[in-house]
């Protein structure tokens, strides 16, 4: 599959998946108080991000794509050493039970074992990715969401399980639930670890890798959510609650640099350098050029749908909304570049180096705006850390793939017609499928 169809293919599932998380934002912000939401969404948010990091999935889709390894024999040695590590977590969530009680020991039990389904997931998701297979790899994803607003809908939302902890069940079910489909395609891995012995040596160059990219992702979680942990701590629970509804409708501006990251991974992977860098710079130039329009309608727009989606509860979303559409709009192209350097160059420390960087920044601008002007302060803190992080990230790979800074910013009117040219071929490919099909029903009723 080409990148432009990639791309395309990926924007759509992104876009189903923002359409399901909105849906989840709207039940739960109208089910839940403020502050059992404030409560679910860091769990959702830390937990989620913890089981992409523990897991292999940058490792898995390094050694498919660029290394050029056999998917099945790199999808059973990695889930040779996760599946221990899910079991292990489990065994630690039940055991959290016994020190922690009431309501905020099942928060803690459901969280920590909603980390398990979560590390089995990417790390298959890893292989899919670097096999190029950018619609199972969609699937998969957009699967977990569309289960846990179907969960959350029935649990929370018909049968009145209204609290944090009722909300976490249903999440954490959803998620488990949501392994079936990769369980199926994955079923060519367990035949390679039933008639293999496992790969001793691949097994220590994942981990190594993984090691590198796993630190680089705990800290490329504090870039994105210390500012929500500084709000719950320095402006409390109904602070984090309004601040988590601004970040979810701010962070909607990646949906299209993502979608080309996905499409990107194993063409930016296995191509040769020039290439490699070209394909960089090509979706840096189409994130900035929509960022820019999707950033002024989302600062308008966005603290108006707030109010009307979520309820008036979450009007003081609207100023850090519209500080944070800035900062994620200058982050959005840091995807392609951390794509660049890691499943490219093979240098996992890059996004470590750039996250250190950003979240020092956060923390500092955060610690002092916070008490200052509360969510509107970790907004400007958070927009601050992005715009160092992304002038660093820029020049660093301008100076690598020696392009001229003028290839990765300016603008070219071939940009702009790649999209005409895009809808013209969808016209014709559209048209074409119609008068088969028109032809086929003719022919069906001919005598």
């Amino acid at each position: 599959m080409g990148i432009a169809t990639g791309s395309l293919v990926s924007l759509i599932f992104r876009m189903n998946d923002i359409l399901m998380w909105g849906l989840i934002g709207i039940l739960t912000a109208r089910t839940l108080s403020v502050e059992d939401r404030g409560v679910y969404a860091t769990a959702i948010v830390l937990t989620s991000a913890i089981g992409g990091i523990s897991s292999l999935s940058s490792a898995t889709g390094y050694f498919v794509s660029n290394q050029k390894r056999d998917a099945e024999e790199v999808g059973a040695n990695a889930l040779a050493m996760v599946l221990p590590l899910s079991l292990a977590i489990l065994v630690v969530a039940l055991g959290t039970r016994l020190f922690v009680s009431g309501e905020d020991g099942q928060v803690v039990v459901l969280a920590v074992a909603s980390m398990a389904p979560a590390i089995i997931r990417n790390t298959s998701l890893g292989v899919i990715l670097g096999q190029n297979s950018v619609v199972k790899y969609n699937l998969a994803g957009d699967v977990a969401v569309s289960l846990a607003l179907l969960f959350l809908a029935v649990w929370v939302g018909v049968l009145g399980h209204r609290t944090a902890e009722g909300a976490l069940q249903a999440w954490t079910l959803a998620q488990y639930v949501s392994l079936l489909p990769i369980v199926y395609w994955g079923r060519a891995w367990w035949r390679w670890m039933l008639t293999h012995r496992p790969n001793t040596a691949l097994m220590r160059r994942m981990l190594r890798f993984s090691a590198v990219t796993g630190f680089g992702s705990v800290i490329g979680l504090l870039n994105y959510r210390v500012d929500q942990l500084l709000v719950i701590r320095l402006d409390g629970r109904e602070g984090a609650g309004i601040y988590s509804s601004a970040i979810a409708v701010a962070e909607g501006l990646w949906l299209f640099s993502s979608a080309i990251t996905l499409a990107s991974f194993a063409r930016v992977g296995r191509g040769e350098p020039s290439e490699a860098a070209r394909l960089t710079a090509t979706g840096i130039r189409h994130t900035v050029m929509v960022v820019i329009g999707g950033g002024l309608t989302a600062a308008i727009v966005g603290p108006y749908l707030i109010e009307i989606l979520f309820g008036r509860a979450y009007e003081g979303a609207g100023a850090p909304l519209r500080v944070l559409c800035l900062g994620t709009a200058l982050f959005a192209p840091q995807g392609l570049i951390n794509l660049y350097f890691v499943n490219h160059r093979g240098v996992p420390s890059f996004p470590v180096f750039i996250g250190l960087l950003s979240v020092a920044v956060s923390v500092a601008a955060g610690l002092l705006l916070i008490p200052l002007y509360g969510t509107t302060g970790a907004a400007w803190a958070t927009t601050l850390s992005y715009g160092v992080a992304t002038v660093v990230s820029v020049t660093l790979f301008v100076r690598r793939s020696r392009l001229p800074f003028v290839e990765v910013w300016c603008i070219r009117r071939d940009d702009v017609a790649a999209y005409f040219r895009l809808a013209r071929q969808l016209a014709e490919t559209a048209g074409a499928l119609a008068k088969r099909t028109k032809d086929g029903t003719g022919g069906a009723d001919s005598p």
